[in-house]
């Protein structure tokens, strides 16, 4: 038996059958067209970087760093990624301010101004920040003042500078500062007590005669100053503390 179209009923004749893209190549199409676009838009009709990070975004961010990295060597200890980032957070505040007057919303990080970026003066500002301090922190263990130069020491000196003031406050004893460091106080404070003692002992290295001091008042005494005499120590002092940081910057650019 052979079945006949039910009357009144047209019968369509088969067309020529449709070509399907496959969703996946679609799906690659549109990226790769978002991509051509993406990187027009960052040439910009000006040739000028247009939308990247706000002044805003985070220091981790901007250089591209992470905590764990090892970002460059000094005398054959390794600078640390978050030893880094913890100094581009102490340094940002003056990069940006460098670099004032460009709008501070998306691109600021990117958008350079005489063929050097605020992301690149960061970088730079915070490595070499970085370094200064793993040089003081080297000469710190050589004068026997800490055993341990990396971010564990670190760590571990931050933790037992709080764990000492938890226990002064629960047993009422008064103890200056603050009940607890964060990480990048305690950086600044624990600096500046290296430096303290590193000064003491430098001196001894220094000229510090009398006629050195002499020539040091002639220099740096204006108009209206205290005679000589009054301010001896205080002359002392500063040739101590330049001679200090001259040799550790000295050290830190070897």
């Amino acid at each position: 038996m052979t079945s006949t179209p039910a009357a009144g009923r047209p019968h369509k004749a088969p067309g020529p059958r449709t070509r399907r893209v496959p969703v996946a190549l679609a799906v690659v199409a549109l990226v790769a067209l978002a991509v051509v676009a993406g990187v027009l838009v960052a040439v910009g009709r000006a040739g000028e970087a247009v939308p990247g990070r706000s002044a805003s975004a985070g220091v981790g961010e901007v250089l591209g760093i992470r905590p764990g990295d090892t970002v460059v060597t000094f005398e054959g200890e390794p600078v640390g990624g978050v030893e880094v980032l913890r100094a581009a957070e102490t340094v940002r505040a003056e990069v940006i301010s460098e670099f004032a007057g460009q709008r501070l919303g998306p691109g600021f990080w990117e958008r350079a101004r005489d063929g050097v970026t605020p992301a690149r003066r960061l970088r730079e500002r915070a490595v070499r920040a970085a370094v200064l301090d793993k040089a003081r922190r080297i000469w710190a263990r050589e004068a026997g003042l800490l055993t341990d130069v990396g971010e564990q020491g670190f760590q571990r000196e931050l933790a037992a500078e709080n764990a000492r003031r938890a226990e002064a406050a629960r047993s009422g004893r008064p103890i200056p500062g603050v009940p607890s460091y964060d990480q990048y106080t305690y950086a600044r404070v624990r600096a500046a007590e290296l430096d303290a003692a590193l000064e003491k002992l430098h001196a001894s290295s220094l000229d510090l005669s009398e006629r050195r001091l002499r020539d040091q008042y002639a220099r740096a005494a204006g108009p209206g100053a205290p005679p000589f005499d009054q301010v001896r120590e205080n002359v002392r002092r500063q040739l101590v503390r330049q001679g200090y940081e001259q040799a550790l910057q000295a050290r830190a650019a070897s």
